[in-house]
């Protein structure tokens, strides 16, 4: 594929393996940069694996045994997401901080055409793992791409999904770009996000996973970039960018809700739930 071209600014971009590269060139070594450290940190945290059964099987199982439980739990979300949508008319979808594209390519396979945009881009934790999802019969695109500064133009997709990626962002500057390109009526979802209804129990377990990122060897800067959500705050953002905000009923499993209460009352605090939150884009007036 050739080189792709903005006239606007005179700017090229290359195709690198089927992948756009559509980081401004500014920004490209920065971004690579807090790419490849972020795999690193996941991955010693025991996510991640270049293995096509590893890839395939998710989310419903994980082959390598290190986040079973948290990946069941996607797995639950998914489903929920899919009952979600079979109530709207959607056909364009991006996955925005899509990781190995693991959702894009169900959605893809669900008959949704099916973006993938992350600044992660190796075959663990990033964009070249979704080579096994295309070789496998799946149809989507990836994009190199940041979360704040999506290259799509306006009005572009009919839903867009954060699952797992906005809360490693700048939450007022993700939805102002959601909104930019999503069309009017169009949903966006945010899910596997951690969020709070107490301010207090957000701020203590932001800090907790903060000093666990350090642990990892994450830099300040990475760590910085991870937060939790309390509930009416991301609500009320969600509210003032796109539209009034609701919740999507799913069931994360009885183990996992007896498992966190019980650490909930042992550490004395609120623990993070992970809801499926969506809204729809106000209809502009014509």
């Amino acid at each position: 594929m050739a080189d792709l071209e903005c006239g606007a600014e005179n700017l090229r971009f290359p195709v690198k393996d089927g992948i756009p590269q559509l980081v401004r060139p500014e920004r490209a070594n920065a971004v690579a940069a807090m790419a490849g450290e972020y795999s690193q940190v996941w991955q010693e945290d025991g996510w991640g694996s270049a293995s096509p059964v590893y890839l395939l099987n998710l989310p419903d199982r994980d082959i390598t045994r290190r986040q079973s439980g948290k990946w069941r739990v996607k797995a639950r979300s998914m489903e929920a997401l899919f009952e979600l949508f079979r109530t709207q008319p959607l056909h364009r979808v991006l996955d925005l901080g899509c990781g190995v594209g693991w959702l894009t390519d169900r959605l893809a396979r669900r008959g949704y055409e099916a973006f993938a945009v992350d600044i992660v881009q190796d075959n663990a934790l990033g964009l070249r793992a979704a080579d096994v999802y295309l070789r496998a019969g799946s149809v989507f695109e990836r994009v190199w791409g940041e979360l704040e500064r999506p290259p799509f133009l306006d009005r572009t997709f009919d839903a867009v999904i954060c699952n797992a990626s906005l809360h490693y962002a700048s939450t007022e500057v993700v939805l102002a770009e959601v909104n930019r390109i999503l069309r009017p009526g169009g949903l966006f979802v945010i899910m596997n996000s951690p969020v709070h209804t107490e301010a207090q129990s957000a701020e203590r377990a932001e800090s907790s996973f903060r000093r666990r990122l350090s642990q990892l060897g994450a830099s300040e800067y990475l760590v910085s970039r991870y937060h939790h959500f309390v509930r009416s705050s991301l609500e009320a953002a969600i509210a003032a960018a796109i539209g009034p905000p609701r919740n999507h009923r799913f069931e994360p499993g009885r183990g996992f809700r007896l498992s966190r209460r019980a650490k909930g009352v042992l550490l004395r605090m609120e623990l993070a739930t992970f809801p499926i939150i969506w809204a729809q884009k106000r209809t502009e007036p014509t």
